[in-house]
């Protein structure tokens, strides 16, 4: 089983609990407007290219033992921390056998895992992942299916169907809700999507301005760009 991954970063404090190894998958089925990691969005290899010229490769293909391996490279420092490998994107359900092969192979290992996830997946795919996780940080993009197609091109009934499966498989899990200005940002959009998490812990992340640096690096237009963000 392979899988790609366009980058593995160490020594993460903010991807769940203690010291953490952070996998980004590539490939993701959304395109948030607002997406600070466009290198995630497609599945084929890329290159990013800075304005010094120097190019970045974003794509690395793994065997799920090889890359099991790399990340047990720092298995004591998680352990001791209470930490361990935090799977995101892209979004890592675009690779759902792949992520499951290298979960068992690390649980084996007593490492904690956890997701961040949009959670726009087949079922079979969210239950199958999720049900090997520890933790999960899933994603509350927007509470209006029309609005969620407009600034993220998928189907929020799908999200929605997840989500419910998810508040009753007893895996923790918290919401993330990124504020975009003029997306989801305003006081009836907050109070829409406090009323989906339904009690449920909600964290309020900032909109990334510096988001839009990574474009022109792979060739492509900022979408948020002609609204002055």
């Amino acid at each position: 089983m392979k899988g790609r991954v366009f980058e593995i970063r160490e020594f993460t404090l903010h991807d769940g609990p203690g010291v953490r190894t952070t996998v980004f998958l590539k490939g993701c089925p959304l395109r948030c407007a607002w997406c600070h990691n466009p290198e995630g969005q497609r599945f084929e290899v890329e290159t990013m290219r800075r304005r010094d010229g120097e190019e970045i490769p974003c794509g690395v293909d793994w065997e799920a033992s090889a890359l099991a391996r790399e990340l047990l490279i720092n298995a004591d420092i998680m352990l001791q921390s209470g930490g361990g490998v935090t799977f995101s994107g892209g979004e890592p359900l675009a690779q759902a056998e792949f992520v499951c092969e290298v979960s068992d192979l690390l649980h084996a290992h007593g490492i904690h895992l956890a997701i961040e996830t949009s959670g726009h997946a087949p079922q079979e795919d969210f239950r199958s992942v999720v049900s090997r996780m520890d933790f999960v940080y899933q994603d509350l993009k927007h509470h209006d299916a029309d609005a969620f197609r407009r600034w993220t091109g998928g189907d929020l009934a799908l999200v929605l169907e997840n989500v419910t499966w998810l508040r009753t498989s007893g895996v923790p899990f918290v919401f993330r809700v990124p504020l975009i200005p003029g997306v989801n940002d305003s006081a009836a959009d907050r109070a829409a999507l406090e009323a989906l998490a339904a009690g449920a812990k909600v964290e309020w992340l900032p909109y990334n301005a510096a988001a839009g640096a990574k474009y022109p690096m792979l060739g492509r237009a900022y979408p948020l760009a002609k609204r002055g963000d």
